[in-house]
């Protein structure tokens, strides 16, 4: 079966349904956020990526074949499958949750929040992605809201080198799986590299859990409450929510869409002050209108007011 993939031309702005999409991926993240910090009360780390992207896989790929049919990925798309696989979440959520435990929480927020950076740069090198000084006028104002929130919050000095190394890692893992996705789109749709990506890395992370992991679950986990958050955490915030990422990857590139991640430690806090129930103050505010600022410079938001004509030109080509 041969699968299309209609490939973007280059330059064009953002548009406003992949912008909607990505609020909400970011939306779904930053919940999924304050549900990671739920379900670890019910089962240890490494098995909850496990178990999570395992059951991502178990819901991406039905969806694949009921969209595709049984379509065999051709050689070449396999590398960068791989790569989405082995970067974006395997090494991603081994290298996170070892890092976080060995370094503070303020220290992983901020260097998770190079993210849009990194992405910027190596897509700039890598993928020869253009580097304008939109892209990278709004990484450096998100970023800046995203310091605004850390350097508010106190440091309990629980980092260490090791573990900022390792968070580091984390990140760099995830910013070169995004290009892998850069890439693996120009030969197959973005959902069949998501599902075939989930699947490799779920036998991956559940292989590695069997002999890494003590146990799998503590008392409590397969109570109603968790087990709901576990499936709408994996099956919503993980599955779909890639999807549409992957989507918008493909559409306007990976540093383009990188810009969005600033929003996800945003949200993450007003959710922990809605249900966890802590305490906002005026830098959180400052640092949304500064993150909402970034995502507008750089995915050409504030161009479209300033230069509607150069917009709708653009959008007709």
């Amino acid at each position: 079966m041969k699968v299309s993939c209609q490939q973007p031309q280059a330059g064009q702005l953002v548009s406003r349904s992949v912008i909607v999409m990505l609020t909400a991926v970011i939306i779904l993240w930053g919940i999924n956020v304050i549900m990671i910090k739920y379900l670890v009360n019910y089962f240890p780390p490494l098995a909850l990526a496990g178990i999570r992207i395992s059951i991502a896989a178990a819901f991406l790929m039905p969806v694949s074949l009921w969209r595709y049919g049984p379509a065999i990925p051709p050689l070449s798309s396999w590398l960068p499958i791989c790569g989405v696989a082995l970067s974006s979440i395997f090494l991603h959520q081994i290298a996170l949750s070892w890092g976080l435990t060995a370094t503070s929480a303020t220290h992983s927020v901020l260097i998770l929040a190079l993210n849009p950076l990194l992405t910027t740069l190596l897509a700039s090198l890598l993928v020869s992605e253009p580097l304008s000084w939109n892209k990278i006028s709004g990484v450096l104002t998100g970023l800046s809201g995203i310091l605004l929130i850390v350097f508010h919050r106190a440091d309990a000095d629980t980092s260490s080198l090791l573990g900022d190394g390792v968070v580091f890692l984390a990140t760099v893992t995830y910013v070169l799986g995004s290009l892998c996705v850069k890439k693996g789109t120009q030969s197959l749709p973005p959902l069949m590299i998501t599902a075939y990506s989930h699947v490799l890395a779920a036998a991956g992370l559940m292989v590695s859990g069997a002999f890494l992991n003590a146990e799998w679950m503590y008392a409590g986990a397969l109570n109603l409450p968790p087990l709901a958050c576990l499936f709408f955490s994996a099956m919503i915030c993980t599955g779909l929510a890639t999807i549409w990422w992957n989507t918008a990857i493909h559409h306007v590139g990976a540093s383009t869409t990188a810009l969005f991640i600033n929003g996800q430690p945003v949200i993450g806090v007003f959710g922990s002050a809605l249900f966890l129930g802590e305490q906002l103050a005026w830098q959180h505010f400052a640092a949304l209108l500064l993150v909402i600022l970034g995502v507008s410079l750089g995915t050409g938001i504030v161009a479209r007011f300033i230069r509607p004509s150069v917009y709708k030109r653009a959008a007709r080509s």
